[in-house]
């Protein structure tokens, strides 16, 4: 169908109508009904051209309310996605806080991965609870892993590709690993902190932290919310959780507990304890997690004799 539009006066100019005259210009002319006109006009190519077939005429001020009607909608579109910036930019002032308090040891950490960790000693034991945060492996495994970890920190990612998996494979029911927040790399590495805790309340938390050390460059709510998705759990749930901050506390927590303790950088792991900095090769853990076995067997063996 062809489509005959009555002519009409652009948006902007119904918008932004033109300046009154100036006494020096000649007096304006008497004020026409322009919607009668229009009516006028349409009746006029009507009785013009009847042979027309499928010819639909458009009213002019039909054609202006569609095209307000579009505006508004696209103004609406843009305020809805500027909804979730807003949600973080709330709390922006306490959340970049939280990261700069410990934004000086990142200079530290550059180059070697060791988190120059004040007041602590490698090797050294330290008392160090895990808290209630994600965890694998048995409750009553004879060694404990805690780490402190970023999901943007380079170090972390390669402790995940290099040590960790060998780790729990090879001592399996052994060894427990407990993952700690210690965002200290920038708002994205907090929002991936928030989206863990969310994964976490659905059971997925592990999943998350493989899928994101795999892909540390895209830290963004669209691809958290992409592995939910993937991860077949509640979207709604997860996004609500994410964009309410809930966990936002549980995080600002763990990264206090880790100030505390005198961590200043990630990876910082404390094996019973034991302080391990930065990401380590294997074998360092390995030498840790073997003289803390033989410890526990020694201890078991002088119980029962």
């Amino acid at each position: 169908m062809k489509i005959a539009i009555v002519e009409m006066r652009s948006l902007v100019s119904l918008l932004n109508p033109p300046p009154n005259e100036t006494p020096d210009q000649p007096p304006a002319a008497p004020a026409v009904n322009v919607d009668a006109a229009a009516e006028a006009l349409i009746a006029q190519q009507r009785a013009a051209a009847p042979a027309q077939s499928g010819v639909l005429v458009i009213p002019r001020v039909f054609l202006n309310y569609v095209l307000i009607a579009i505006v508004f909608f696209g103004l609406g579109a843009v305020v809805t996605g500027a909804g979730v910036t807003a949600l973080f930019n709330a709390n922006s002032v306490e959340n970049k806080k939280l990261i700069d308090d410990t934004a000086a040891a990142v200079a530290e950490a550059q180059g070697s991965g060791d988190t120059a960790a004040a007041g602590l000693q490698p090797g050294e034991r330290y008392d160090v609870s895990a808290d209630d945060d994600p965890a694998r492996g048995p409750e009553n495994a004879t060694v404990t892993i805690v780490e402190f970890s970023d999901f943007r920190c380079p170090y972390c990612g390669r402790f995940v590709t290099d040590t960790l998996e060998p780790l729990l494979v090879n001592y399996g029911d052994k060894v427990r690993m407990v993952f700690r927040d210690f965002p200290i790399l920038g708002q994205s590495s907090l929002e991936a902190a928030l989206a863990g805790g969310c994964m976490n309340d659905q059971g997925k938390f592990w999943e998350f932290h493989n899928l994101t050390f795999a892909n540390q460059q895209d830290l963004s709510r669209d691809t958290f919310i992409s592995y939910a998705q993937e991860l077949s759990i509640d979207v709604t749930a997860f996004t609500t959780c994410f964009d309410n901050q809930t966990h936002l506390d549980e995080v600002r927590a763990d990264a206090t507990y880790a100030q505390d303790l005198g961590v200043t950088g990630t990876p910082a792991f404390f094996i019973n304890g034991r302080f391990v900095s930065g990401a380590q090769p294997y074998q360092v853990f390995a030498d840790i997690i073997d003289a803390e076995l033989a410890k526990a067997a020694n201890a078991a063996g002088a119980g029962t004799s």
